[in-house]
C-alpha cells in the first residue's frame, strides 16, 4: 500500500497496480458501473450520467461539460483527463488521485472526501465544496486563480499552489495548511480559524485580515 505524505498528512493512494486494470470503453452517458477498469482516451464531453468507478484508472479522457452526479469514487486515479467545466455536484471520494487534470470551472460538491490528492492540476475559475474532510485532502503545485473553496476545510493541505483571488468561505478549517502556497488577493481569510499560516503570509496579508474584520488602518 502506498503513501502521500506533505506537511505531516499521509494519505493513502488507491489501491491498484495498472497491470491488474482491464481494458473497457470510457462510457459515461447515462448509467455506469465501473470496476478494476482502464478507461483511456475517449471523448465524452458533454455527456450526463450517474454511477461508480472501483479501482480504476482514468488516462486521457475528456470529460469537459459534462454532468456526473451523484458520483462514487473508491480507488480511482485520473490521469490527463479534462474535468473543465464539469459538473460533479454529489460526488464521494475515497483513495482517489488527480495527476496533471484541466478542471477550470468545475463544480464539484464532495459529499465525502477521504485521501484524496491532486498534483498539477488546475481548478482555475471553480468552484469546490466539501461537506466533509476524512483525514486528509491534499493540493500540489495546482492552480486555483479566481476559485471559491466552500464547507469543510479542515485537514486540506496546499502544497507550493498558486491561490490568486481566491475565495474561501470554510465552515470548518482546522489542520488546513497554506504555509507553502502563494496568496495574492484572497478573500474570505476569517473563515479560515484553525488554518496555518507562514509569518510572511500573516505580514501580507495583514491588511486583508484587518479589512475583513472591519478595522479601519491609519497611516
Amino acid at each position: 500500500m502506498d503513501f502521500h505524505k506533505i506537511a505531516g498528512k499521509t494519505i493513502q493512494r488507491p489501491n491498484f497496480e495498472d497491470e491488474d486494470l482491464t481494458e473497457d470503453s470510457p462510457a459515461f452517458r447515462g448509467e455506469f458501473d465501473f470496476d478494476s477498469a482502464l478507461l483511456s482516451d475517449g471523448d465524452q464531453e458533454g455527456v450526463t450520467g450517474e454511477g461508480s468507478l472501483f479501482t480504476s484508472l482514468v488516462k486521457s479522457v475528456d470529460l469537459s461539460k459534462s454532468r456526473l452526479t451523484p458520483l462514487t469514487l473508491s480507488d480511482v486515479r485520473f490521469d490527463d483527463v479534462s474535468l473543465s467545466n464539469a459538473v460533479l455536484s454529489e460526488t464521494t471520494a475515497r483513495r482517489v488521485e488527480f495527476q496533471r487534470c484541466q478542471a477550470i470551472g468545475l463544480q464539484a460538491g464532495l459529499v465525502q472526501a477521504q485521501d484524496v490528492y491532486a498534483e498539477d492540476c488546475r481548478f482555475d475559475y471553480a468552484t469546490l465544496r466539501f461537506d466533509q474532510v476524512k483525514n486528509a485532502v491534499a493540493f500540489r503545485r495546482c492552480s486555483f486563480r479566481e476559485t471559491v473553496l466552500v464547507g469543510d476545510l479542515s485537514n486540506v493541505v496546499f502544497d507550493d499552489c498558486e491561490l490568486i483571488e481566491t475565495e474561501f468561505e470554510a465552515t470548518r478549517a482546522v489542520g488546513c495548511d497554506l504555509t507553502e502556497s502563494r496568496l495574492i488577493g484572497v478573500r474570505g481569510l476569517l473563515t479560515l480559524r484553525g488554518a496555518r499560516l507562514s509569518a510572511d503570509q500573516a505580514s501580507s496579508l495583514a491588511s486583508q485580515i484587518a479589512s475583513e474584520a472591519g478595522l479601519t488602518i491609519v497611516r
